[in-house]
């Protein structure tokens, strides 16, 4: 009987895992789609922005739910403007959490998003612009405890981040933006606890079935400068 259950439970496991697989690369797909679909919605008012193309750099603060810290990041982000109310980041981020003093993790985000502006004029001169985001990013991740008998642990994953940000624009050319948004990572499970060992404590690293649904909030403050037009003309 014990056997029967636990085969159940591994087999709900393994279709949940599947699921958030699936999710993913629907996601993934839908967000190339806007590609063609917001070029072609471009009119001859909005032609002198597409093409616009910024370069930034960016902080950002992870509150990661499984580490119970927070970690600090540095990274660069460049901006490659579609249409008025359209607009898209690439990114790359590294960050760097400590784990309640015995031991550390180190993650190096890159990827892209979308951006859908709220605003009727987006990008205007001394007002904020709002906007939603969503997109995609390819992570990489290394856990390490300072026990010197424990065994790092590291992964790639694939991972969804959606939110809400804001511009605002100090010149016609220069922007700083504040983002907030969700990212839930689909990859490997690593698992962390905190163990004791003749009444040191110290940080337990192992990788777990199945895929992890681990999920953590991000906040990111940039600066952003316009250098010029991709194509098209001003």
């Amino acid at each position: 009987m014990k056997l029967k259950v636990h085969k159940v439970i591994k087999s709900a496991r393994m279709n949940r895992s599947d699921g958030f697989v699936k999710w993913g690369l629907a996601f993934t797909f839908i967000n190339f789609l806007l590609f063609p679909f917001s070029s072609n919605a471009q009119t001859k008012k909005d032609s002198s922005v597409s093409g616009q193309f910024s370069f930034g750099m960016r902080n950002t603060i992870s509150a990661f739910t499984d580490a119970k810290s927070i970690g600090m990041g540095a990274g660069g982000e460049f901006r490659i403007r579609l249409d008025k109310y359209i607009n898209t980041e690439w990114f790359a981020d590294y960050i760097s959490t400590d784990i309640q003093g015995l031991g550390y993790r180190r993650d190096a985000h890159i990827g892209w998003s979308v951006l859908f502006y709220l605003s009727k004029n987006p990008l205007t001169v001394g007002k904020v612009t709002a906007y939603l985001i969503a997109g995609n990013c390819f992570d990489y991740t290394q856990v390490n405890s300072y026990w010197p008998g424990a065994q790092a642990q590291q992964r790639w994953s694939f991972a969804i981040p959606g939110g809400f940000g804001i511009h605002y624009n100090i010149t016609k050319r220069f922007d700083i933006s504040l983002l907030s948004q969700y990212m839930i990572h689909l990859g490997t499970n690593i698992i962390t606890s905190i163990d004791n060992d003749g009444g040191e404590q110290y940080l337990s690293i192992t990788k777990g079935p199945g895929l992890s649904r681990e999920g953590h909030l991000l906040t990111t403050l940039s600066v952003n400068y316009e250098i010029g037009n991709l194509w098209g003309r001003r």
